[in-house]
């Protein structure tokens, strides 16, 4: 019991009297990995103990300084371990919940979340789970009531209760959780634990409340409050008056509506509540406030409603000034009562659409008596959201600084506007303020989007487009010329000085501050840029002169309590500079709150700050005891960074503060350290396109003696398109040897080793590939170049890997060449051979490369098999000597290629073969017989390390209907048994044999389960028995196979790419999820096939669902997977991708055999077309199918037709989609991040489905996420521009209706979906060489026809070399019969262009409804 807990258990050390068994309960926990720990310290931080909290973080504050890196590590892998959501989630909530009083609670969390370090939250998302309820009936249905009394007590009045400081509000409360447990009919018997109540519904309640808030309660189950009846005083709406404070307008307010409560329920419930709120902590009132005044607006009378109402507009219509927080305060008590009116509508209608859907399965109609109170409820719901004005709203929240609640009620109030016949010039006007709202939403795409619809920018819009795409030079130019007409003009000083710390001008910024006329409002003004810049340039008397004499501490602002540290620093007052960062830290703490807290990015900008603090204290040695190995944090300092993902400001600020950390350390850094820093500052500008901050940067790097910064300073001018004197400056360091005091010497013994130069190697590597960029060079001079970079540094994976490559380059040359021309290296293999060797090489050495590599590796080892048995191709001509020659030159290399391969089978990590295991299962039944062995042998050694994955695809080989493929499933077996034998332990072996075991009961059981017939009893849910009706064996189960879900089968590869052991990586964790059995109910699809979803307990406890799909070969779908999840991984290695969120949406797919599968069951989905039926069909639009294809054709047949289409057909169906998104998504954040999510998604999948050539995008195919909005794509048997050789052929490149443009927003395609489809194009072309090596393993796969039947018809490729030319020209930007290619912007243009084409819609298929 004691191993089971060893993690929770706290430190002993404390306590005198057990201290000495602490020794031993450390060496238990030694035994347990990093995850386990932080699982443990995660569910610790979670006590509502406040001492067990602290002990907890202190113990946690030592345990990261040690292994902190685990986390940093796991962060930026494809697939971040859960535990680091866990435990900031758990830090975060700790913060919040017990920071308060003299606690150092609030310290330690922030010291522990600095460690941890500011997560990239694209990547890591900690959100809080929402703790709120929802009453759908009104306090109609007493179950749901008592629900909602419970949540009350547990989350508001215990909390109260314990906060609360004298015993008469104590007395208070005590009594009216006396009352409420009444109420729910809690009594004393709810503590004992026998039969008789164990079975109650009032007992499971009981228990389903935390074990502290029932130790609260349970004295009130016996107490005996009694208090007299309070008076009720008249009151007069509005009861809101200028001057009443927050508090006074909220308790006076809900006291008064808790008089009127509807219902019986209500009636008895709200006199109790209504002790509860004069004299109380505010959160009771705020918590009640939208319950109540929902129950009275619904189930009360006109008047009431009016009262209600009336009270809402006169404190919206009250403009809100800056020091007024009471008013605001008040104006986010109303929004919230909007808010859940919104939800509760929408909750409403989903309850009457299922009450709707249920009567229609049962073959009969609804009668108005059944339907006609919830009508009237939604009415009355709907009637009361209508009578605040969304203008209003709009104008309140930009005030409140909510913006996405004002974007939100402004785009409503636009749309209202132009339903009333708006003209264009007012349109303008409300553009303008639109725009206006987007420069305080952290959104860079939606400003651009705004000003294509405005006729004119003027100059202040001209700027704050500049300033949202980053071109701050331009920006600088204007405010300077600016000031010369303002120069007393604060805002244009300010706005000034932010565009010279943006582009990183510090000295210029220091200079301008200098020449500013001084004043009390300037220097407080100018005081944080003037600190940063002056510890950026390391001007310390500057920062003296700046900072306030009177220590201050920060006075509120971060920069400047930075600068008093770094000060303090200088003078070498350690000590005085811990205790202003522990200042900082505690002020930090306890000023997050619950709402500041909800994500982390929300708290962003507060996790920044406690990273950037734990740096300058790690950095600066302010802890004596601590003498750090140099290398050793250098290297934990640059895994800190990566985890910050794609934030380019907040890396830049962090290692300028690095830099003058370091000058100011104990530690005593060297010139290199500083200089490396600068140059990761100059690699990041450049990328970043930042020229002029990049060449200052290595100006400094230079500067302290750093020869390597020659290379940084040769990629600018590249950059800069100076290749001549790119190529120019890094010859001459070269020549120069300028490299040389980077070398170093790796042996294990005492012979000399030649010099292994990781810089010089890298500087040969970027000459060689511009001077194969260039196409001035002979080859065998490029090839000698790099493999000089080879030589220099042969443990280096990039190296290699170029060396393939430009041979992969020359293969390909030759194969263009007519068979004349060709090399003799190509025709006899020699060519393929060195890209072999080459790729195999780099595939050592780490796997950044590797899905551009292995695919190439295995086609091009499988095709030299294929050709060495074969004569020569007649096409090489009649010279027998030389047809000989060529043949035994064949086979000669083919042998050597061979052992190659043979030799890296030994030598590589089984997951390397894993991310191809699908393409190397495909050519088991390969005709040469050497390679056929080698292919086993690999299978063998893939399955035998990771057989709770692997063997999903082994098992469905053998239950192949092929008899050779099944044949070589049975050798594979065989030889895994063989493998096991050899394993180090017995028990290894023994597992993986009953996993073999397991694995083909259970995948005997699931294609009997696949291919069962179905009889389906009950026709309303469509349900029937796993085990009874289907006869599945549940004895089948547990099975130690993991339950087949992208994560879970997905590998983990590593992420560092320098220096990696590739032999001890991890690529799955050691714990993942496994079947533990499966459940009986299964739920049948209506679809022709009957595919059947089975739900699967795993051995975490949750329940997963699969799709069991008889009849369908989804080997297609399984390989499609694979490729949207290679485009993904370029996405989020994108930086401004990886900003964006952009994404495919891909789910695990399995084949059982050729004909069965499992698909990975993904929740709450809803296809475009049922969504716009719905509403259509709420607003009385009926659609006539055979009327519109008849205008359909009208308009199609000439192009002076195509006004029927956007006058007749269009004005039919006006666009509603959006309303969808307000339905699923009332609360404004949630909308505005769910459309956001849906424009992006719709862009990548726009982009990637047409170089696919993926058509039949009509609206069952095309699903949106309930949860997030997110576009879901299914049906993926339309592809390669099959849907031109339709009857009616599609011309569109991709869907792009009315619909689904107005969803969009106001910019339509203009802003987030155009910038998205241009970063999504551009990220395919700069992979072009992995997107073709990928689909040349598709197209070429023996056993899946991915072309399939077509009819013949111009422009449509039928061949494998016919779709990778249609592949490739897409993804260059070439129109069809046109030989320039566009640049990005140009053709993502054309193709909106020809989405939205009128005539090109109107000539699509009726099913595909482009009216839609």
């Amino acid at each position: 019991m004691v191993r089971e807990m060893i993690n929770t258990i706290p430190s002993l050390d404390s306590i005198p009297l057990l201290s000495k068994f602490e020794a031993e309960l450390s060496k238990l926990k030694a035994q347990s990995d990093p995850r386990h720990q932080f699982q443990a310290f995660s569910l610790r931080c979670q006590n509502e103990n406040p001492t067990v909290v602290l002990r907890a973080l202190a113990e946690l504050e030592l345990y990261l300084t040690e292994f902190q890196s685990f986390l940093h590590l796991s962060a930026v892998s494809e697939q971040p371990d859960p535990v680091i959501t866990q435990l900031v989630r758990s830090l975060l909530d700790a913060c919040v919940r017990l920071s308060g009083g003299s606690s150092p609670i609030a310290i330690l969390c922030a010291k522990c979340l600095g460690l941890i370090g500011c997560l990239d939250p694209t990547r890591i998302e900690a959100a809080r789970e929402n703790q709120d309820i929802l009453v759908l009936s009104n306090f109609g249905k007493a179950s749901e009531t008592i629900d909602f009394v419970i949540f009350f007590v547990q989350e508001v009045l215990v909390k109260a209760f314990l906060s609360a400081t004298n015993t008469r509000a104590q007395s208070f409360l005590g009594y009216v959780i006396q009352e409420l447990l009444k109420f729910c009919t809690f009594d004393t018997s709810v503590t004992f634990r026998d039969g008789s109540t164990q079975s109650s519904d009032t007992y499971r309640r009981w228990v389903a409340i935390p074990e502290t808030v029932r130790n609260t309660l349970t004295p009130f189950l016996t107490s005996k409050y009694v208090l007299s009846s309070p008076g009720v005083p008249n009151c007069v709406y509005p009861l809101y008056k200028t001057g009443i404070t927050h508090s006074q307008w909220l308790r006076d307010f809900v006291f008064d509506l808790l008089r009127k409560g509807c219902g019986a329920n209500a009636a008895e419930m709200f006199p109790v509540f209504r002790r509860a709120v004069r004299g109380q902590d505010i959160s009771i009132p705020s918590f009640l406030l939208p319950f109540v005044a929902l129950n009275i607006v619904v189930g009360g009378t006109e008047e009431q409603r009016n009262d209600i109402a009336s009270e809402l507009l006169v404190v919206l219509s009250q403009t809100v000034p800056d020091n007024n927080q009471f008013l605001r305060d008040n104006i986010v008590s109303c929004s919230e009562v909007l808010d859940y009116f919104s939800r509760w509508v929408h909750e409403k209608k989903k309850e009457l659409a299922g009450m709707i859907s249920l009567a229609a399965r049962q073959g009969r109609a609804l009668d108005k008596a059944e339907t006609e109170p919830c009508l009237v409820q939604i009415a009355k719901g709907e009637g009361f959201l209508s009578v605040i004005p969304a203008k209003v709203m709009s104008q309140r929240a930009m005030e409140c600084r909510s913006f996405s609640r004002a974007l939100y009620y402004w785009e409503q109030y636009i749309r209202q506007q132009k339903d009333h016949g708006l003209d264009a010039n007012g349109l303008e006007n409300l553009y303008e303020k639109l725009q206006d709202i987007y420069t305080h939403i952290d959104e860079p795409d939606g400003i651009e989007g705004i000003s294509s619809h405005l006729q004119v920018l003027n100059i202040d819009q001209q700027v704050l487009e500049h300033r949202k795409a980053g071109r701050w030079t331009a920006v600088q130019s204007w405010y300077e010329l600016l000031l010369t007409e303002k120069p007393e003009d604060t805002d244009v000083q300010l706005n000034l000085l932010s565009s010279l710390r943006e582009s990183g001008q510090h000295d210029v910024l220091l200079n301008t501050i200098a020449g500013l006329h001084e004043s009390q409002a300037t220097v407080l003004m100018t005081r944080p840029f003037a600190v940063e810049a002056s510890w950026v340039t390391g001007k310390w008397d500057k920062l003296d002169h700046y900072l306030p004499h009177e220590d201050a501490g920060f006075g509120g602002d971060f920069n400047v309590g930075i600068g008093s540290v770094l000060l303090a620093l200088y003078r070498k007052d350690f000590h005085h500079s811990k205790e202003i960062i522990c200042t900082i830290q505690e002020i930090i703490a306890r000023g997050l709150s619950v709402p500041a807290t909800t994500s982390l990015q929300a708290c962003h900008d507060d996790m920044l700050k406690f990273h950037i603090l734990t740096e300058i204290e790690v950095i600066s040695g302010l802890n004596e005891n601590e003498k750090p190995d140099i290398p050793s944090l250098l290297t934990s300092l640059d895994q800190r960074l990566n985890v910050l993902g794609a934030f380019f400001v907040d890396k830049q600020y962090l290692l300028g503060l690095r830099r003058a950390a370091m000058q100011l350390s104990r530690h005593g850094f060297s010139k290199t350290d500083l200089s490396s820093a600068w140059l990761t500052s100059a690699r990041l500008a450049r990328k970043g396109n930042f020229t002029h901050q990049a060449f200052n940067a290595v100006l400094h790097a230079s500067q302290l003696g750093d020869n390597s910064a020659t290379i940084e300073h040769s990629r600018l001018l590249w950059r800069e398109g100076h290749h001549r004197k790119a190529i120019q400056s890094l010859e001459g360091a070269i020549a120069a040897n300028a490299f040389r005091s980077h070398d170093y010497v790796s042996t294990t013994d005492n012979t000399a080793k030649p010099s292994q130069n990781i810089l010089t190697a890298r500087a040969h590597l970027l000459l060689a590939k511009w001077i194969d960029r260039a196409g001035q060079t002979q080859s065998d001079v490029i090839i000698q170049q790099y493999k000089k970079a080879v030589d220099l540094y042969n443990r280096w994976e990039k190296g290699h890997y170029y060396l393939g490559k430009h041979y992969n380059k020359l293969l390909d040359s030759e194969k263009a060449k007519s068979p004349a021309k060709q090399a003799q290296t190509f025709i006899t293999g020699e060519t393929a051979k060195l890209v072999i060797e080459n790729y195999l090489r780099s595939l050592a050495f780490g796997a950044k490369y590797i899905y551009q590599t292995l695919p190439r590796v295995l086609t091009l080892w499988l095709d030299l098999g294929n050709d060495v048995d074969k004569p020569l191709d007649p096409k090489y001509g009649n010279d027998e000597n030389f047809r000989a020659h060529a043949v035994a030159q064949r086979r000669k290399l083919f042998g050597a290629v061979n052992a190659q391969v043979k030799k890296y089978i030994d030598r590589l990590p089984p997951f390397v073969f894993y991310t191809a295991f699908a393409q190397i299962v495909a050519r088991i039944c390969h005709s040469n017989q050497s390679l056929q062995a080698m292919l086993v042998d690999i299978v063998a050694k893939v399955v035998t390390t990771h057989p709770q994955q692997a063997l999903w695809t082994l098992l469905a080989m053998i239950k192949s209907s092929s008899k050779d493929r099944s044949h070589r499933g049975v050798l594979c077996m065989t030889k895994i048994i063989d493998n096991v034998k050899k394993l180090k332990t017995e028990i290894a072996g023994t597992e993986v044999r009953t996993l073999m075991g397991q694995g083909q009961r259970l995948s005997e059981e699931l294609l009997k389960l696949c291919n069962a017939e179905v009889q389906v009893p009950d026709k309303i849910s469509n349900i029937v028995s796993l085990t009874k009706q289907l006869k599945f064996k549940i004895a089948t189960t547990p099975c130690r196979l993991v339950i087949p879900l992208e994560s879970t089968l997905g590998a983990i590869l590593p992420t560092v790419t320098d220096n990696i052991n590739m032999k001890t990586h991890k690529a799955f964790p050691k714990e993942t999820i496994t079947i533990s059995t499966f459940l009986d109910d299964v739920l049948v699809l209506n679809s022709l096939q009957r595919p059947r979803k089975v739900s699967v307990r795993g051995s975490d406890g949750r329940v997963y669902g699969l799709l069991c799909k008889p009849k369908d070969d989804l080997r297609k779908d399984q390989r499609l997977m694979e490729f949207n999840a290679m485009i993904n991984r370029s996405l989020k290695r994108d930086a401004e991708s990886s900003k964006r969120g952009l994404y495919i949406k891909t789910y695990a797919v399995t084949p059982l055999n050729e004909e069965c599968g499992l698909i990975e069951w993904v929740d709450n989905l809803k296809t475009l077309r049922d969504i716009l039926l719905r509403i259509y069909k709420q607003k009385n639009i009926s659609v006539n199918y055979n009327e519109i294809k008849i205008l359909l054709d009208q308009a199609s047949s000439d192009a002076s037709n195509i006004h029927i289409f956007k006058d007749t057909v269009l004005s039919q169906f006006p666009p509603v989609f959006h309303e969808w998104f307000v339905d699923m998504f009332p609360e404004p954040g949630a909308w505005f991040a769910a459309r956001l999510k849906y424009t992006r998604s719709c862009a990548v999948m726009s982009i990637v489905g047409h170089v696919l050539g993926l058509g039949d995008r009509h609206g069952e195919n095309i699903l949106f996420e309930e949860g997030n909005g997110g576009t879901f794509h299914v049906d993926f048997n339309c592809l390669f521009d099959k849907g031109l050789t339709f009857e009616k052929p599609e011309l569109v490149p991709f869907r792009l209706t009315h619909n689904m443009v107005d969803a969009f927003g106001a910019y339509g395609f203009d802003g987030p979906f155009r910038k998205s489809c241009e970063l999504t194009l551009g990220i395919l072309r700069s992979n072009e060489d992995t997107l073709m090596t990928i689909l040349e393993t598709f197209l070429y796969d023996p056993t899946t026809d991915f072309i399939g039947k077509k009819k013949r018809s111009t422009g449509v490729p039928d061949t494998p070399e016919g779709v990778l030319e249609s592949v490739r020209s897409k993804v260059r930007g070439l129109l069809p019969a046109e030989s320039v290619p566009l640049s990005v912007e140009g053709y993502v243009d054309e193709l909106i262009q020809q989405a939205t084409d009128p005539g090109k819609l109107a000539g699509m298929y009726i099913g595909w409804c482009a009216f839609f």
